[in-house]
């Protein structure tokens, strides 16, 4: 699977993003690819009960790699 992002403005994304007003779903989990999962990235997700635009999906999956990583991880278990 392969990705182009282009232009996407980080001056209007989600700023001192808090976790605890945030909820998601990762796709792109392959169990091969463990423990790296460079192809999971965030699918949808709702930050303070406004569902997320893609730019700020891409935005999410490439500014928090490591989340990404542990819910690949917990969606294998």
């Amino acid at each position: 699977m392969f990705y182009m992002y282009i232009n996407i403005n980080t001056d209007k994304m989600i700023q001192n993003f808090d976790f605890k007003l945030f909820d998601g779903t990762v796709d792109g989990v392959d169990p091969r690819d463990y423990p790296d999962f460079c192809d999971a990235f965030l699918e949808q997700g709702t930050y303070d009960g406004r569902e997320m635009t893609e730019d700020e999906c891409i935005w999410f999956t490439e500014t928090y790699p490591e989340w990404i990583n542990e819910q690949a991880f917990q969606s294998l278990i």
